[in-house]
């Protein structure tokens, strides 16, 4: 039982200094005033939307503005105020424009000329984001998000090359805040691929179909952030940044064996901490970092 103790003691501590010289990399409030209306190209260009699937006549659209207010964690999602967020809202359906997070579905039952159909599917993607020299890079941010089962937010991460899915938030339904949710924290490690790469990005998708039983809200982010440490002496293998691929790595490794989200030791880049990772691991055990 001791010797249990003793090495989670380390590994905690190891971790504490591992995170502890963490520094803001990328930040992004979306400003204050309520500018209903505003897509989110519009707030900034760097800000880009991909459609990446069905997107009908009146499909939802990305806003930034404050008629989603962004409050802090812990309340209820409220109308316009003067905090703005990136959120997912009704467009030019005859339930308006950008009401906040609030979409549209169409009428079941109804044609599309009638009413219009509101079957989304689109990514709304942060400006690159330079993460040259740092490594340890973490995401953390504020959100609210409703929906079902098929309408759906989910986080995905970009290396330069490729954008894959990084997780799918949890719904942030609440009795006492109903029909608007609760704003929430969520944070979560980027991929060792975010290392030194100086074009990260990171995307929420959201998706609905057009079955008629829209749930709001839909999503709504804010206060959005990336931190990571700033050792120059980190090489590949060298987990905590001390200059050596060692003990301490090791232990971290094996903190995050068979993670499959945001796994920071993912040496092999498959998505999933495993033998393969090990098996890199001992060949660089050992390593002086330059």
């Amino acid at each position: 039982m001791t010797s249990i103790l003793s090495i989670s003691l380390l590994l905690f501590i190891l971790l504490q200094s591992h995170f502890s010289s963490a520094q803001i990399i990328w930040t992004e409030d979306f400003g204050t005033g309520c500018n209903q209306g505003q897509m989110v190209e519009a707030f900034n260009s760097s800000w880009t939307v991909t459609n990446t699937g069905l997107n009908e006549n009146t499909a939802n659209a990305w806003f930034v503005s404050a008629t989603e207010n962004g409050n802090v964690a812990g309340t209820c999602g409220s109308g316009c105020g003067n905090d703005r967020s990136l959120h997912m809202g009704a467009n030019g359906s005859f339930l308006g424009t950008d009401l906040g997070a609030a979409y549209f579905e169409g009428i079941a039952g109804f044609a599309c000329d009638l009413f219009g159909c509101g079957a989304t599917d689109k990514r709304v993607e942060s400006p690159i984001i330079n993460c040259s020299g740092y490594s340890s890079i973490s995401l953390a941010f504020i959100y609210l998000e409703g929906g079902n089962l098929i309408d759906n937010a989910t986080l995905w991460y970009f290396d330069g090359t490729t954008w894959t899915q990084l997780a799918d938030p949890a719904k942030t339904f609440s009795t006492t805040c109903s029909p608007q949710g609760v704003w929430t924290n969520y944070s979560i490690n980027l991929p060792a691929s975010a290392n030194n790469n100086p074009n990260v990005r990171i995307g929420f998708r959201w998706v609905n179909n057009d079955d008629g039983d829209a749930t709001d809200p839909s999503f709504a982010v804010d206060d959005v952030q990336l931190t990571g440490t700033t050792e120059t002496d980190c090489c590949t293998g060298d987990f905590n940044c001390d200059g050596l691929v060692g003990i301490a790595d090791l232990l971290i490794l094996l903190s995050e064996y068979s993670c499959i989200s945001g796994c920071s030791t993912d040496l092999s880049g498959d998505g999933i901490v495993g033998t393969a990772d090990q098996l890199e691991f001992q060949a660089l055990f050992g390593t002086i970092c330059p």
